[in-house]
C-alpha cells in the first residue's frame, strides 16, 4: 500500500480491479495517519459571530477526542489589534484561565504557565500550543485530560498538525476587530457595567456600521445572548431605512431592494410606538428577518426582541436581536436591550448624519 499526503491507495483483492481511493480516516489497519480530519471554518461576506465560532468549536472539539484524550479542548484568538478572545468552549468562564499575549509569538513560558493553570484546577495531562501562521501566532489551543499520562510525543506532534491546518482560518479571523465580552454580571450594578463597558469599547472600535455591528454584537454576547443582531437607521424618504451593517443602505447612495424593504416595514408596523416589543414567532406571525448583504441563516430566525432608538425623543432607528428559537426572549432581557438602545441610538444617529452628507457630496 502506498499512503500519499491526506489518501491511501488499498490495492483490491482481485487482479486488474483499480486501486480504491479511501480517506485516511477509513484506511486500513496499520496504515499512518499523515493528517488529521480538522473542521475548518469557512465563510463568505461579514466575518462570523462569537456564536457562529462555538458552533465551529464544538466541532473542532469532537475531531480533537477523536485522535487522543481530550475531556477538555479549549481555543483562543489572536486579534492583529491586540488582546484575545475565547471560541471555546462557551462553557469555560472567561477568568478561568488566562491565554498568554502573542507579541507576535507566545512565549514558551506563557504556553508553561497556562498548563500549570489547568493542572492546578484537576487535570493530570496537558498540552498548549501555539496556532502559528508564518512570523504571528494568531490563535492558541489547549487540550487537558483526567488521566495520567495521557499524552505521549505522537499525540503532541498531531495537535501540531492540528494547529497548522487551522492557522488560515485563524489568521483570517484575527484581521477582523473583535470585542471580547465581559462576564455576566450577579446584579443589576454588574450587568449595567458589563454592557456598558462592552459596547463602549465596540463604539470605540468600530471602523464603519459594519464593524458597529458586529462589534456590538460581540459586547452583548454573553448579556443577552442571540443569533442575530441588527441595526436599522431611519433614512430620507422615500426609502425611509436603512441597514447600518448592510452594504446596500439607503443612505449609502443604493436603495434596499423591495423584499428587504418590506420586511422591514412589517416588523416597524407590528412594533408601533412602543420602546421595546417581542415577536416570538416571525414565521408564525407570517414575517421575515430581512436579508442584507450577509444573510447567512436569516431565514432560520424566528424570536425577535427589539429596542427603539431615540435621540432627544426623536426615532433614529431600531436595535433588533434574533433569535432561531421561537419565544425564546424573556422579560428579564428587555433592561439589557433598552440599555444597549440608550447607549446606540447617538452612534447609529451620527452614522446616519455622515452617510447622509456623503450622498448628498457624492
Amino acid at each position: 500500500m502506498t499512503i500519499h499526503r491526506g489518501w491511501g491507495y488499498v490495492n483490491h483483492p482481485m487482479r486488474g480491479t483499480p486501486p480504491a481511493l479511501l480517506p485516511l480516516s477509513m484506511s486500513a489497519s496499520g496504515a499512518t495517519q499523515l493528517e488529521a480530519f480538522v473542521p475548518v471554518l469557512t465563510w463568505a461576506g461579514a466575518r462570523p459571530s462569537l456564536g457562529e465560532l462555538n458552533s465551529w468549536h464544538e466541532a473542532l472539539q469532537g475531531a480533537v477526542a477523536s485522535l487522543m484524550p481530550a475531556e477538555l479542548v479549549a481555543c483562543w484568538l489572536y486579534p492583529a489589534r491586540g488582546g484575545s478572545v475565547l471560541v471555546g468552549p462557551a462553557s469555560l468562564p472567561l477568568d478561568a484561565l488566562t491565554p498568554p499575549p502573542a507579541e507576535p509569538l507566545v512565549l514558551q513560558e506563557g504556553l508553561f504557565a497556562l498548563e500549570d493553570q489547568l493542572l492546578a484546577s484537576g487535570y493530570k495531562s496537558v498540552m498548549a500550543l501555539p496556532i502559528r501562521a508564518e512570523m504571528q501566532d494568531v490563535g492558541l489551543l489547549l487540550v487537558g485530560s483526567l488521566a495520567e499520562g495521557a499524552y505521549r510525543l505522537a499525540d503532541q506532534r498531531t495537535l501540531h498538525r492540528v494547529a497548522a491546518q487551522l492557522s488560515t482560518c485563524c489568521r483570517r479571523l484575527a484581521a477582523y476587530p473583535w470585542v471580547r465580552p465581559r462576564p455576566v454580571g450577579t446584579d443589576h450594578n454588574g450587568t449595567v457595567t458589563g454592557v456598558t463597558e462592552g459596547l463602549l469599547e465596540a463604539m470605540r472600535r468600530a471602523r464603519n456600521g459594519n464593524d458597529l455591528v458586529q462589534l456590538a454584537s460581540d459586547a452583548l454576547s454573553l448579556q443577552l445572548p442571540h443569533d442575530r443582531l441588527e441595526l436599522i437607521a431611519v433614512a430620507p424618504a422615500p426609502d425611509c431605512w436603512a441597514v447600518v451593517g448592510g452594504e446596500r443602505g439607503a443612505i449609502a447612495g443604493l436603495s434596499l431592494d423591495p423584499e428587504t424593504a418590506d420586511a422591514i416595514d412589517g416588523m416597524v408596523h407590528r412594533l408601533g410606538a412602543r420602546s421595546l416589543g417581542r415577536i416570538g414567532d416571525l414565521h408564525a406571525a407570517e414575517m421575515r428577518w430581512p436579508v442584507t448583504n450577509d444573510s447567512r441563516g436569516t431565514d432560520r430566525l424566528h424570536g425577535v426582541l427589539a429596542a427603539r432608538l431615540e435621540v432627544g425623543d426623536e426615532l433614529v432607528g431600531w436595535l433588533w436581536f434574533g433569535s432561531e428559537t421561537a419565544g425564546y426572549f424573556r422579560d428579564e432581557d428587555e433592561s439589557v436591550a433598552q440599555l444597549a438602545a440608550e447607549l446606540l441610538a447617538p452612534r447609529v444617529a451620527a452614522w446616519a448624519a455622515r452617510a447622509e452628507l456623503a450622498g448628498a457630496w457624492s
